[in-house]
């Protein structure tokens, strides 16, 4: 038996936990104001029901609003052999999806039943965020874990640099163990790309629009097509892949463009490549063609009080593409929670109106199949994408 400070849940946990939730909040909690005191925040805890019966383990933090997460419903000992037996378990699930792919999101936070946790691993190097103080206390277990489960990783990032972890107070940093270049090369989705671990967006790639970019690769033959928000041009690459005759790569980073002329250059694409480093809103003012335009814009909404102006951000933008777009596809993507799809759709819908164009929708996306959406969690189901064909 472990020896994690005991904390009870409310009736009102209770019933969270029966439908499987993962988060709890301090009317959770039973006792929450005695208990706060008593535990000290990121601490380990074991979690019972009022009647002393075992729920789970799970770490405490009174000071944000979701003060319990879980991270098993199993009375067991966290420590380097837990993670390592969830790694292997995870990478053998994982690897069903894209089995010849050097990349892959080993674990999703919630989705993979481990809150305030990413890794994604990138042949040979591992990436690891973490961005809640419990799973921070965790990181010395879950660093011997992937060495423990993954004896091919020669390098280990932990990129802990972005401003979410402020939210527990947490410090942003970058560390490494093990050597790691600049630009790792690896090979996905008959591709080969280089990845910037340390200095590019996130953990370098975004490999959740991994789906969506087989679908621009699909009816790409003989197209031009404008990649919008670029980044190091995954949806670019995949449309040349897939028979484009000419892309343009749009994006306000000259570093990511760089990257990708090189990834073109590797590839054999330089000739069929355009890049442009500029602002897409005032890109797409003055713009027009037919072909394929891809809208993958950063998160306009990131908590709930951006709504109403993130909203405004992503009305603006998608008019902006439809208004561009002479004939063709147009696929428009959010990577933020809070913007639902119906609403996407709509500003899509109302934008083709105003303009007096016709528009059918061809396509529903949403995140890869390596990021899993946790069945009470909404938020795991985060990314979402509509084309439609503008007549």
């Amino acid at each position: 038996m472990t020896s994690y400070p005991a904390l009870k849940l409310s009736k009102q946990g209770l019933k969270r936990y029966l439908i499987g939730d993962l988060w709890f909040t301090q009317e959770h909690i039973k006792d929450f104001h005695k208990e706060k005191d008593r535990i000290s925040p990121g601490e380990l805890v074991k979690v019972f029901s009022q009647e002393s019966y075992f729920l789970g383990i799970g770490y405490f933090n009174p000071k944000v609003h979701y003060c319990l997460k879980l991270i098993t419903k199993e009375d067991m000992i966290i420590d380097e052999k837990f993670f390592c037996s969830k790694f292997t378990k995870l990478y053998k699930f994982k690897k069903i999806f894209y089995p010849e792919d050097e990349a892959l999101r080993l674990v999703f936070a919630e989705g993979d039943f481990l809150p305030g946790l990413i890794i994604d691993l990138y042949k040979d190097v591992a990436v690891v965020q973490t961005y809640t103080l419990g799973m921070e206390k965790l990181l010395s277990f879950i660093i011997q874990g992937l060495k423990n489960a993954f004896s091919f990783l020669r390098a280990i990032v932990i990129k802990n640099n972005f401003s979410k972890r402020k939210e527990e107070g947490l410090p942003l940093y970058v560390r490494t163990e093990g050597d790691v270049e600049e630009l790792l090369s690896i090979k996905m989705g008959g591709l080969k790309w280089l990845i910037p671990v340390i200095k590019g967006q996130k953990t370098g790639s975004f490999l959740d629009q991994r789906e969506n970019r087989i679908f621009i690769k699909k009816i790409a033959k003989d197209a031009q097509v404008i990649d919008a928000f670029s980044y190091i041009g995954g949806f670019a690459f995949y449309a040349l892949l897939g028979g484009a005759k000419k892309v343009f790569l749009i994006d306000t980073s000259s570093f990511a463009l760089d990257v990708a002329k090189e990834i073109a250059q590797i590839n054999g694409f330089m000739e069929k490549v355009v890049l442009i480093e500029e602002d897409v809103h005032q890109f797409l003012k003055n713009f027009s063609s037919q072909g394929i335009l891809i809208l993958d814009p950063p998160a306009y909404i990131k908590s709930r009080k951006d709504v109403k102006k993130g909203e405004k951000k992503y009305q603006s933008l998608y008019h902006l593409g439809i208004k561009a777009l002479e004939k063709g596809f147009l696929l428009a993507c959010s990577c933020s929670y809070f913007l639902e799809e119906e609403k996407l759709k709509t500003y899509l819908i109302d934008s083709a109106r105003r303009l007096n164009k016709e528009i059918r929708i061809v396509y529903r996306g949403f995140q890869a199949l390596d990021h899993p959406v946790h069945p009470v969690i909404k938020e795991t189901c985060y990314l979402k994408s509509i084309g439609v064909y503008l007549e």
